[in-house]
Protein backbone atom coordinates (compact mmCIF):
# COMPACT_ATOMS: atom_id res chain seq x y z
CA UNK A 1 0.00 0.00 0.00
CA UNK A 2 1.18 3.64 -0.76
CA UNK A 3 1.30 5.84 1.78
CA UNK A 4 2.61 8.52 0.43
CA UNK A 5 -0.59 9.97 -0.98
CA UNK A 6 -1.98 10.35 2.54
CA UNK A 7 0.25 13.22 3.42
CA UNK A 8 -0.02 14.75 7.09
CA UNK A 9 0.01 17.62 5.82
CA UNK A 10 -2.99 17.04 3.42
CA UNK A 11 -6.44 17.66 5.28
CA UNK A 12 -9.14 15.64 3.85
CA UNK A 13 -12.24 18.37 3.88
CA UNK A 14 -14.82 15.70 3.89
CA UNK A 15 -13.57 14.86 7.25
CA UNK A 16 -12.62 18.25 8.55
CA UNK A 17 -16.52 18.84 7.82
CA UNK A 18 -17.91 15.61 9.82
CA UNK A 19 -15.42 17.08 12.70
CA UNK A 20 -16.64 20.59 12.61
CA UNK A 21 -20.35 19.05 12.54
CA UNK A 22 -19.78 16.19 15.56
CA UNK A 23 -18.24 19.34 17.91
CA UNK A 24 -21.63 21.89 16.85
CA UNK A 25 -24.06 19.02 17.64
CA UNK A 26 -21.53 17.66 20.64
CA UNK A 27 -21.80 21.92 21.75
CA UNK A 28 -25.63 22.15 20.84
CA UNK A 29 -26.56 18.79 22.81
CA UNK A 30 -24.48 20.03 26.08
CA UNK A 31 -26.08 24.18 25.77
CA UNK A 32 -29.79 22.43 25.68
CA UNK A 33 -28.64 20.06 28.53
CA UNK A 34 -27.28 22.57 30.64
CA UNK A 35 -30.73 24.76 29.75
CA UNK A 36 -32.85 22.24 30.46
CA UNK A 37 -31.32 21.93 34.14
CA UNK A 38 -31.48 25.74 34.76
CA UNK A 39 -35.19 25.51 34.36
CA UNK A 40 -35.50 23.10 35.92
CA UNK A 41 -33.93 24.84 38.72
CA UNK A 42 -35.34 27.68 38.47
CA UNK A 43 -39.01 26.17 38.37
CA UNK A 44 -37.79 24.56 41.72
CA UNK A 45 -37.04 27.63 43.26
CA UNK A 46 -40.56 28.83 42.28
CA UNK A 47 -42.16 25.82 43.81
CA UNK A 48 -40.30 26.32 46.59
CA UNK A 49 -40.91 29.73 47.42
CA UNK A 50 -44.91 28.87 46.73
CA UNK A 51 -44.34 25.61 49.42
CA UNK A 52 -42.50 27.80 52.20
CA UNK A 53 -45.82 31.10 51.73
CA UNK A 54 -47.88 27.94 52.36
CA UNK A 55 -46.30 26.63 55.25
CA UNK A 56 -46.11 30.09 56.56
CA UNK A 57 -50.04 30.77 56.03
CA UNK A 58 -50.38 27.07 57.85
CA UNK A 59 -48.31 27.91 60.68
CA UNK A 60 -50.20 31.10 61.47
CA UNK A 61 -53.47 29.35 61.06
CA UNK A 62 -52.02 26.56 63.42
CA UNK A 63 -51.39 29.81 66.44
CA UNK A 64 -54.36 30.93 65.47
CA UNK A 65 -55.89 27.54 66.40
CA UNK A 66 -53.85 26.94 69.07
CA UNK A 67 -54.23 30.53 71.02
CA UNK A 68 -58.03 29.21 70.45
CA UNK A 69 -57.75 25.78 72.37
CA UNK A 70 -56.05 27.78 74.89
CA UNK A 71 -58.64 29.94 75.73
CA UNK A 72 -61.24 27.34 75.46
CA UNK A 73 -58.87 25.64 77.91
CA UNK A 74 -58.29 28.23 80.21
CA UNK A 75 -62.38 28.74 80.06
CA UNK A 76 -62.97 25.13 81.21
CA UNK A 77 -60.28 25.34 83.99
CA UNK A 78 -61.71 28.56 85.46
CA UNK A 79 -64.79 26.46 85.40
CA UNK A 80 -66.51 29.44 83.59
CA UNK A 81 -69.90 27.92 82.36
CA UNK A 82 -69.49 28.03 78.31
CA UNK A 83 -73.25 28.79 77.02
CA UNK A 84 -74.41 26.00 74.58
CA UNK A 85 -77.84 26.54 73.86
CA UNK A 86 -79.58 23.42 72.06
CA UNK A 87 -82.00 25.80 69.87
CA UNK A 88 -82.25 28.75 68.61
CA UNK A 89 -84.84 30.02 70.66
CA UNK A 90 -82.75 28.97 73.98
CA UNK A 91 -79.75 30.92 72.12
CA UNK A 92 -82.01 34.14 71.86
CA UNK A 93 -82.36 34.18 75.47
CA UNK A 94 -78.98 33.51 76.27
CA UNK A 95 -77.90 36.73 73.59
CA UNK A 96 -80.85 39.05 74.95
CA UNK A 97 -79.81 38.48 78.47
CA UNK A 98 -76.22 38.66 77.54
CA UNK A 99 -77.25 41.96 76.36
CA UNK A 100 -79.43 43.32 79.22
CA UNK A 101 -76.50 42.46 81.57
CA UNK A 102 -73.97 45.00 79.56
CA UNK A 103 -77.06 47.55 79.23
CA UNK A 104 -77.05 46.81 75.27
CA UNK A 105 -80.31 47.76 74.06
CA UNK A 106 -81.24 45.05 71.36
CA UNK A 107 -83.56 46.18 68.76
CA UNK A 108 -83.98 43.34 66.40
CA UNK A 109 -82.89 39.37 66.88
CA UNK A 110 -83.87 38.44 63.29
CA UNK A 111 -82.24 34.37 62.83
CA UNK A 112 -82.11 33.37 58.85
CA UNK A 113 -83.15 30.19 57.38
CA UNK A 114 -80.56 27.46 58.61
CA UNK A 115 -77.64 26.47 56.19
CA UNK A 116 -75.02 23.98 55.32
CA UNK A 117 -71.38 24.99 54.58
CA UNK A 118 -68.57 22.37 54.68
CA UNK A 119 -70.97 19.49 56.04
CA UNK A 120 -71.42 22.49 58.92
CA UNK A 121 -75.02 23.48 59.91
CA UNK A 122 -75.23 27.25 60.94
CA UNK A 123 -78.01 30.06 61.35
CA UNK A 124 -77.07 33.16 60.47
CA UNK A 125 -78.79 36.05 63.03
CA UNK A 126 -78.85 39.55 62.05
CA UNK A 127 -78.80 41.57 65.50
CA UNK A 128 -79.46 45.35 65.57
CA UNK A 129 -78.81 47.28 68.88
CA UNK A 130 -77.39 50.81 70.48
CA UNK A 131 -75.05 51.19 73.55
CA UNK A 132 -72.33 52.79 74.36
CA UNK A 133 -69.13 51.76 72.28
CA UNK A 134 -67.36 50.13 75.23
CA UNK A 135 -69.99 48.27 76.39
CA UNK A 136 -70.66 47.29 72.54
CA UNK A 137 -66.90 45.84 72.79
CA UNK A 138 -67.34 44.40 75.88
CA UNK A 139 -70.37 42.13 74.65
CA UNK A 140 -68.58 41.06 71.84
CA UNK A 141 -65.79 39.87 74.12
CA UNK A 142 -68.38 38.02 76.04
CA UNK A 143 -70.20 36.30 73.72
CA UNK A 144 -66.90 35.58 71.86
CA UNK A 145 -65.33 34.22 75.03
CA UNK A 146 -68.82 32.14 76.39
CA UNK A 147 -70.74 31.26 73.70
CA UNK A 148 -68.12 29.82 70.90
CA UNK A 149 -70.36 28.59 68.66
CA UNK A 150 -70.73 31.70 67.41
CA UNK A 151 -68.69 33.31 65.05
CA UNK A 152 -69.05 37.51 63.89
CA UNK A 153 -69.23 37.98 60.06
CA UNK A 154 -69.36 41.27 59.37
CA UNK A 155 -70.45 44.54 61.93
CA UNK A 156 -71.90 47.94 61.14
CA UNK A 157 -71.16 50.43 63.93
CA UNK A 158 -72.82 54.51 63.35
CA UNK A 159 -72.27 56.88 65.48
CA UNK A 160 -75.61 59.05 66.01
CA UNK A 161 -74.84 63.17 65.51
CA UNK A 162 -76.39 64.03 69.00
CA UNK A 163 -74.39 61.44 71.42
CA UNK A 164 -71.36 59.84 69.89
CA UNK A 165 -70.97 58.03 72.74
CA UNK A 166 -73.92 56.08 71.90
CA UNK A 167 -73.58 54.36 68.98
CA UNK A 168 -75.96 51.77 66.68
CA UNK A 169 -74.47 48.62 65.42
CA UNK A 170 -75.53 45.78 62.88
CA UNK A 171 -73.94 42.50 63.83
CA UNK A 172 -74.42 39.63 61.06
CA UNK A 173 -73.09 36.34 63.25
CA UNK A 174 -73.49 32.61 62.22
CA UNK A 175 -74.68 30.39 65.02
CA UNK A 176 -73.10 27.06 64.72
CA UNK A 177 -75.48 24.49 65.55
CA UNK A 178 -73.99 22.08 68.30
CA UNK A 179 -74.35 18.20 66.58
CA UNK A 180 -76.51 15.91 67.59
CA UNK A 181 -74.64 13.11 70.69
Amino acid sequence: MNFKSLAPTHIHAIGAVIAIATLAICGYSIFTSWESRQSGIESSQIRLTQVSEELSVAQQERGRLTNQISNLRSIVEEDKDVIVPRSINELAVEVVALAEQYKLELDQFEPKSEQTKDGKVFHPIVIRLSAPYSALTEWLDQVHEFMPDIHVMSISIRSSGADQSVVSSDIQLNWYKPTSE
